[in-house]
């Protein structure tokens, strides 16, 4: 078999890129259950006083089942989706943050009371850089009450103990 610079060239090229590629294949995972497994502790959906925004908050409880992301810096999406299901927003840790084998992430996140109807929230683990799903959804049917005036407040009358 004859040999020479362009065909060695070529099938060094394509042995290169096919090694990258599946090297980068391999390392792409999905959730599969395994991973992590995400419960919500509470979520409050309020009015930010002095602005015309809710802001969403949600605690979400985590535990890590795979070994390999325990000390593993993650991330946290939660989604925010009107009422026809279309994204209003996404939110994330700029970050990321360290996984324990158990623990609690907090989401915050503000959005006009405009567009405030009616909405939901799914949120999930990532890996670091948001491409791999690494947990199960927790999605929220928030209820968002109008904001209170202070007009609304009824007075407390304290009584000092003599």
């Amino acid at each position: 078999m004859k040999s020479d610079f362009k065909t060695g060239w070529v099938l060094a090229s394509v042995l290169t890129i096919s090694g990258v590629l599946l090297g980068t294949y391999g390392a792409v995972s999905a959730f599969t259950g395994n991973q992590s497994n995400i419960t919500l502790a509470d979520a409050n959906f309020a009015p930010l006083d002095g602005t015309t925004n809710y802001q969403i908050k949600l605690n979400v409880n985590y535990s890590v089942s795979d070994p390999a992301l325990i000390g593993q810096k993650l991330n946290a999406v939660m989604k925010v989706h009107s009422s026809n299901g279309s994204v209003i927003k996404t939110t994330s840790y700029p970050l990321g943050f360290t996984a324990n084998n158990t623990g609690t992430i907090q989401l915050l996140t503000n959005i006009p009371i405009a567009i405030a109807q009616n909405i939901t929230t799914e949120t999930f683990l990532t890996d670091l850089n948001k491409t791999n799903i690494l947990s199960n959804p927790v999605k929220t049917l928030p209820t968002i009450a109008q904001p209170i005036k202070s007009s609304e407040f009824t007075p407390t009358v304290i009584k000092n103990k003599t």
